[in-house]
């Protein structure tokens, strides 16, 4: 048998050796040609034989279908450990997983270390009596979760539903591991074997710190009182010092494994969400040390100081459901987030701080970490602390329905009593959720029906339900913080009237029925956390997976990478009574993509225009992870999509938004986010499509607090009804920021411009900060103008906007764009 020695150096020296961490490098054993080969210090088999060739692209054409012989064999990891006596002289040498996906047994130099069962958590053991001077060998042998549950399903007296797990041995719900890469309607099937985090090797005296949080325990204007809270490796009963640059010196015992402290800061400054203040962070960098003063470990332990409430109350209306920051109560908007990537290994921080960045961009002030992925790293909630987007975070469990007995409980409540206290000391989460759509699933979804889950076997999985989501979760958050929690998410199904009078709303009439499009501005939830549209990438990004010659909804690829049961049928359909049938598939790409912004702009208005009974909107999704049509307003390769554009204009926190009542009949509304008290003085240009000014309307008016006010209504716009119309509004928002929106009301036919009305050259570019200014000249009105290139990821500052006759300047920006650039156009 041969494998690869790999020589581990010191990666992290930390105060004269105090903490040192020796970061392993791994290799596997491929279970048919019977060889070892290099993987690295993190990432699945699947990614290490796509790298030497062996697999193709999986994203590519079909090539999914190729991947589905990984979950069939077992696979073993080795690492190899050279340690000295210098090592041995300290008094723990500690083994920690950052990551292991998912079912593992561990052993080193032959003898058993650990097992494994859950991949939302590291895992970490001493290791100092296993090891020795020299050589030393780490083995991980991973089991799949359809080979390692297929005894128990084949003896299962009953399944438990899991209706986006597409394999045959469908084990999804009880599995701790990301349930996307089981298969779902936006995703393919990529069931990842290896290691998403490294593993280290930790060399130290007395003690490290592992874990940590801050808890606010008072608030009012005069102070606040905090409680720190520091998880160490070992449970000992030594005195430890923690100095804090703010907190300052604590002596402290250990206490089953932790350090805790109460603070008060005086004259507290609050941290706000975006657009309602400032988002202040206390610096308060730590040092550990013994009680003899030498420094065992140093940290970050910043924190921020707001109090978040979840208002569910009966009303007028029915039962609310929104957020009050600090006593203030706001609308929240946003979207879902899903992973960044099939392969959670490949997605580096600048990627994930890119993500953020876009929300902040697009006047995001919250973001819903959806349930059925993985709990972001801190690098993610750091980055919405940082640009005041709060956090709505779902515990990974999703559209399924789940195990109650003792074993399932005790991996979760691990899983939660690690999660929660990392994320919940980040100032920008204002609330945990169960899961997601577990219970309307149940209620509303036939799993009774296709299962057969009647009698004992139902109500096993109801008293399941009931335990995990409304006794553990709940009592194991609650030690932690005071962060709302709430079981699930919707609280109440789409359909009859009187569901959307009550609490939280997923709704998917469009989609996944029969509504009209203009519905998703008039079936309004009390808070709208899920509902969308889909819409195809742009062609840059099918290049990636297809060949001109597939593209085709009836190809094989187009068909394989739709994975929703009703997706190109239901654009096609609204799309031609938006905008007509389209001529080719290149149509059918702007057409999907012009209807899905349509759709969610339709329903970003209406919610916005309903405050204060609506307290929220989130649509569904903000992003994908791999480039495939789907629900995002960012493809794979981060190019804004239509809605992304759209969204942007809808969010601003002082807004025109465009309310329609159905698809003939609009209305224009200033909505308003912020709290203060501001005069606002709106005008309004009407013009022809020629560009002839027909009227000017000037208004002032009040905004106290967080209202909307109709500009213009449908009425006033009837004496247009025989014209093609623009309308072009220009406002000030609070702070006397200058804004301006356009939106244009085609009442006739009209020739479409040809090609050799419009001519486009790139103006200017600056090779070194890849900024380039396109000049595009129109002889006639251009709707829905789109700009687009060869280059995945240009970020275009304007898009999809209707221009004029005249000169036009557009602006992008990426490193990868260059004077050979080729650039293509679309209108309508």
């Amino acid at each position: 048998m041969k494998w690869i020695v790999c020589v581990i150096s010191l990666c992290v020296v930390m105060n004269s050796l105090a903490l040192e961490s020796l970061e392993l490098e791994w290799d596997f054993f491929h279970p048919i040609r019977k060889e070892w080969m290099p993987l690295g210090n993190k990432g699945s088999v699947q990614e290490a034989l796509i790298a030497t060739g062996e697999m193709p692209d999986p994203y590519y054409g079909t090539n999914e279908d190729k991947f589905g012989w990984f979950e069939e064999y077992t696979w073993e990891f080795k690492s190899i450990l050279v340690l000295d006596s210098n090592h041995f002289e300290k008094e723990y040498l500690e083994l920690e997983f950052g990551n292991i996906d998912t079912y593992a047994s561990v052993s080193i130099n032959g003898m058993p270390f650990m097992t494994t069962a859950n991949a939302f958590i590291p895992h970490r053991g001493q290791a100092k009596k296993l090891l020795k001077i020299g050589v030393n060998e780490i083995t991980v042998v991973i089991t799949p979760p359809v080979l390692y549950h297929g005894k128990m399903w084949k003896e299962a007296d009953y399944h438990l539903p899991a209706p986006n797990d597409v394999h045959s041995v469908a084990i999804a719900p009880y599995t701790r591991k990301p349930q996307y890469q089981f298969g779902w309607d936006w995703a393919l099937r990529m069931n990842t074997i290896g290691f998403n985090k490294p593993a280290k090797l930790f060399v130290y005296n007395d003690n490290r710190v592992v874990n940590k949080t801050v808890k606010v325990v008072s608030l009012d204007e005069q102070s606040s009182d905090l409680e720190f809270t520091y998880y160490l490796a070992v449970v000992d009963e030594k005195m430890y010092q923690i100095e804090g640059a703010m907190t300052g010196v604590k002596k402290l015992k250990n206490e089953d494994g932790t350090l805790r402290h109460l603070f008060t800061v005086f004259d507290p400054i609050l941290w706000w969400p975006r657009g309602q203040g400032e988002q202040y962070i206390y610096t308060n960098d730590y040092v550990l040390t013994n009680v003899d003063g030498e420094e065992l470990g140093r940290g970050d332990m910043s924190f921020g100081i707001k109090t978040s409430k979840l208002v569910q109350e009966k009303d007028e209306w029915g039962t609310s459901y929104y957020f009050e920051i600090n006593g203030r109560k706001l609308f929240a908007k946003g979207g879902d987030y899903i992973p960044q990537d099939i392969f959670p290994a490949r997605v580096k921080d600048e990627d994930v701080e890119a993500m953020v960045e876009t929300m902040a961009a697009s006047n995001f002030n919250m973001v819903r970490v959806w349930g059925g992925g993985y709990y972001p790293d801190d690098i993610f909630f750091e980055t919405c602390d940082r640009l005041g987007i709060m956090v709505w975070q779902d515990l990974m469990f999703a559209c399924a329905m789940y195990p109650g007995d003792d074993q399932f409980v005790e991996n979760i409540s691990e899983e939660f009593h690690y999660q929660v206290p990392r994320i919940a000391k980040h100032v920008s989460v204002v609330q945990f959720n169960g899961n997601n759509e577990v219970e309307v699933a149940w209620g509303n979804w036939g799993f009774q029906i296709k299962y057969g889950l009647y009698g004992q076997s139902a109500t096993e999985i109801e008293e399941a339900y009931d335990r995990v989501f409304k006794d553990v979760a709940p009592s194991i958050i609650s030690q932690y913080t005071e962060i709302p929690y709430i079981h699930t998410s919707p609280l109440s199904n789409w359909g009859k009237t009187e569901f959307y009078n009550h609490g939280s709303q997923h709704y998917w009439g469009v989609w996944h029925g029969k509504d009209p499009i203009q519905d998703f501005g008039k079936k309004i939830g009390r808070f709208n956390a899920e509902y969308g549209f889909q819409s195809f990438p742009e062609y840059s990004s099918l290049l990636t997976f297809s060949d001109t010659s597939q593209w085709d909804l009836s190809s094989e690829v187009m068909k394989h990478h739709q994975k929703s049961y009703v997706g190109n049928d239901m654009i096609l359909k609204h799309a031609k009574k938006l905008y007509g049938t389209p001529e080719d598939f290149g149509s059918f790409v702007y057409y999907s993509q012009l209807t899905q912004a349509m759709a969610v702009s339709m329903a970003v208005a209406g919610h916005r225009v309903d405050f204060p009974r609506c307290g929220g909107t989130l649509y569904w999704q903000i992003n994908d992870c791999w480039p495939a049509p789907t629900w995002s307003s960012l493809d794979y390769f981060n190019n804004w999509k239509a809605l992304q554009y759209r969204i942007r204009d809808d969010y601003e926190e002082v807004a025109v938004v465009e309310k329609y009542q159905d698809l003939e009949s609009v209305d224009y509304y200033l909505v308003s986010g912020v709290a203060d008290t501001f005069e606002c003085n709106i005008k309004c240009e009407i013009s022809t499509d020629k560009g002839k000014l027909i009227s000017s309307i000037d208004m002032t008016e009040k905004i106290e607090g967080m209202t909307n006010i109709v500009l213009i209504n449908q009425e006033t716009l009837k004496k247009y009804s025989n014209k093609n119309i623009r309308l072009d509004f220009i406002w000030n928002d609070a702070a006397g920021n200058t804004h301006t929106r356009s939106f244009d009301r085609f009442m006739k036919e009209r020739i479409v411009p040809e090609c050799n009305d419009v001519h486009l050259n790139i103006h200017q570019f600056d090779p070194e900060t890849g900024r380039m200014e396109v000049h595009v000249e129109t002889k006639k009105y251009l709707r829905d103008f789109w700009l687009y290139c060869d280059v995945p990821g240009v970020m275009f500052e304007r898009n999809f906007v209707s221009i004029g006759p005249g000169k036009h300047s557009f602006v992008m920006h990426s490193k990868d764009l260059s004077k050979d650039t080729k650039f293509e156009m679309r209108w309508r």
